[in-house]
């Protein structure tokens, strides 16, 4: 598949190389140049629906009549716009005037009032905001059942439905020829810690605070605990410093923006995965949460409705209640002194339902999908 992919693709870009502020406005001016008419029609119809004029609406009404030219030329079947921002109204105007129909993968743009349009909308507005704005797709899907509830604010329930994104199940789980103790020598970790490990951006957002405090709880306590941390985006030094306020600081290993393979030694050099993402813009299963389970780890989670589900009755990990440290601590210490043969059964079986949520499976879902709109848009 690879193979035929390389072969036969073809790919757009908006700029050469990593863009700046000159070439972004290089390209604002080459497309508004280049059609200042459907340039002026698109940045007309966007403040018709927010009244706030900023430079990425001006430069995304550029990059609307750039799609024009890349839809012209690729012709596709249908669209999948990944969100429902600035970038995805300009696709889907361009959608509509090619007669292409479009489909929104929207996340929690749409319910989360504090990130987007909606912190500057007032109800009134956020209301004929979104009811415009989602109008224009053919059909809305989303990565999990309660992230749902957003577009169902604004659609009626036939033009919503849900899809887990799916991790890769066939790569992540393998058996990497090092054992843990190995691969906790080539990782720089301690063998003699229960390692507890998350993985995403280093914010807030994350949770990763709370689990440092957790695992600080326990290190005062007297058990041979440890955190691991993975991510990209972000500044991880605020866990450095919160860390060392908990006296932990020897006991925090981080980790930034390594490659797939260095990553998947890292979940098999953990004893537990904990995801804690604890705001409103948790919305379905995380990628992250997905790869753990696939490697075999046991999870403990905050209850977030969103994820749930991954709790199979205690059979494969623990869920407890949002921000609730404490409780957070005592889950991980349940799970800390079960014998590693338990673990081992709880990690099989979470293993077992990350199976079940595939990039295969999702991603033929999304195909059955897609083949529908199309053939009802014909």
């Amino acid at each position: 598949i690879k193979e035929y992919i390389m072969k036969n693709k073809e790919i757009f870009f908006e700029y050469k190389g990593k863009p700046n502020k000159i070439k972004k406005i290089v390209f604002l001016l080459r497309y508004f140049f280049a059609n200042s008419i459907l340039y002026l029609s698109l940045l007309t119809d966007y403040l018709r629906i927010y009244h706030r004029l900023s430079f990425e609406v001006i430069l995304y009404s550029a990059y609307g009549v750039f799609l024009n030219k890349v839809f012209s030329v690729f012709r596709p079947d249908i669209v999948l716009s990944e969100a429902a921002l600035i970038k995805t109204f300009m696709a889907a105007k361009i959608a509509k005037y090619q007669k292409v129909p479009i489909v929104f993968d929207t996340y929690a743009e749409i319910h989360d009032l504090s990130i987007g349009a909606n912190k500057r909308l007032m109800e009134k507005e956020r209301k004929k905001y979104w009811e415009a704005f989602l109008g224009l797709a053919d059909f809305v899907i989303t990565p999990g059942p309660y992230c749902s509830r957003g577009p169902l604010n604004y659609l009626l329930k036939e033009k919503v439905n849900f899809v887990y994104d799916g991790s890769d199940y066939g790569i992540l789980n393998f058996d990497l020829s090092s054992d843990q103790r190995s691969l906790r020598d080539s990782l720089g970790l301690p063998q003699d810690l229960f390692l507890v490990g998350s993985v995403g951006a280093f914010e807030f957002r994350k949770g990763h605070d709370h689990l440092i405090q957790a695992i600080a709880r326990l290190s005062r306590e007297g058990y041979k605990v440890g955190v691991v941390i993975c991510g990209g985006s972000g500044d991880p030094e605020k866990w450095k410093d919160l860390a060392k306020k908990e006296g932990i600081e020897n006991k925090l290993f981080i980790f930034s923006r390594i490659l797939e393979l260095e990553l998947a030694k890292v979940y098999k050099s953990l004893d537990l995965y904990c995801e804690l993402e604890n705001t409103p813009r948790s919305c379905g299963f995380t990628m992250s949460i997905l790869e753990a389970m696939a490697m075999g780890l046991p999870i403990v989670i905050y209850n977030n409705k969103d994820m749930i589900e991954a709790i199979q009755d205690g059979k494969n990990g623990l869920a407890v209640p949002m921000n609730d440290i404490e409780a957070l601590s005592l889950a991980i210490l349940k799970i800390y002194q079960m014998s590693s043969e338990k673990r081992q059964i709880m990690g099989s079986n979470c293993s077992a339902f990350a199976r079940k949520i595939d990039i295969n499976f999702t991603a033929n879902r999304k195909m059955d999908l897609f083949k529908k709109i199309i053939n009802n848009f014909k």
